[in-house]
């Protein structure tokens, strides 16, 4: 699922950490970054203004509740 347009970037992260599994931003190129790692959610939002990198990834969560959770962010 890709992240919605315009979200509030830092109630995204805090739901992210509410998380029960694991929480991935993966790309085409097969990176991946774990958004419950502090690094990576630093990252994540170095770029989430960035529409060409944030339209070639998609979140991934380890755990189907995560879904739910996350979804009023996700498309």
């Amino acid at each position: 699922m890709k992240i919605k347009k315009n979200i509030n970037v830092e109630a995204f992260l805090e739901n992210v950490r509410k998380c029960e599994g694991n929480v991935y931003f993966k790309t085409l190129e097969g990176d991946m970054l774990n958004l419950k790692s502090l690094l990576s959610q630093y990252i994540l939002m170095s770029i989430i203004d960035n529409d060409e990198l944030m339209g070639n990834g998609v979140i991934d969560c380890s755990m189907e509740s995560d879904v739910v959770l996350l979804g009023q962010y996700l498309e």
